[in-house]
Order: structure tokens, then sequence, then C-alpha cells
């Protein structure tokens, strides 16, 4: 899986629900950011990223890490419509002007190492140590 900027790929959550696309407007070391277009299933976590945004704007730290402790328990990750597997991210915000922002690790649990190259992300699977 590449992804590359203006890219679209699909915002998925654990249980399965497809909340919506990101477009890739582009990557600062590990930080993707870009916009996001709602998808049908993202009514059901909506007021939880609403939520976030309103305890960023008022300061209110403790409620921020207490919401972005439920936002990670979404289990957030991406797909590409044209590729197999999926690219686990973190520390996602989304904001109500469309604006989105995660990170990406540097291993995941499909087992593909992340490596970033200007605007793109290439996965590539993992070599077992001998």
């Amino acid at each position: 899986m590449r992804l590359l900027t203006g890219q679209i790929v699909e915002l998925y959550d654990a249980q399965q629900r497809q909340l919506g696309q990101l477009t890739i407007e582009r990557c600062e070391g590990d930080l993707l950011l870009g916009t996001f277009v709602a998808g049908l299933d993202f009514q059901a976590v909506e007021s939880l990223f609403r939520s976030f945004e309103e305890a960023v704007d008022l300061q209110a730290l403790s409620r921020v890490e207490k919401l972005d402790m439920a936002i990670r328990a979404l289990g957030l990750h991406l797909r590409s419509p044209n590729a197999a597997g999926r690219l686990e991210i973190h520390d996602v915000q989304l904001w109500s002007d469309g604006g989105i922002s995660c990170r990406l690790p540097e291993h995941n649990e499909s087992g593909l190492n992340v490596s970033l190259a200007g605007a793109a992300v290439t996965l590539s699977p993992m070599r077992p140590v001998s």
C-alpha cells in the first residue's frame, strides 16, 4: 500500500464501519494531514469528535485526554480502495471544518513497516531477523 499526496483513502474503525474518506494533502514526518468527507457510518462516532474539538477549544485538558482515549479505542485505520491491507493510525484529530490529522505507526499489527519519503508513504513487509 502506497500513500501519495492527493490520494483518497477510507477511514474505518475496529467494527469495520467505513467512517468516511480522507484526501491526503501532505506528510510531515509521521504526521499525515488531509481533508475528510464523512461517510454514512460517521454519525455513530461524530459526537465523540465534536466533543473533542469543543474540549480543545476550551483548553479543557483533562477532558481532551479522556476523549482522546475514547477515540483511540475506536481502532481507527486506513484502507486504500485499490489495495489490500490496512494501516493502523493514532492521534486522530478530525475537525468540523473537514480537516483531519493522524500519526502513522513505525510498525503496525499487520506486520508492515512504514517508511516516509517526502509526500509518499510506502508499506513493505517486515523481514524476520535471523
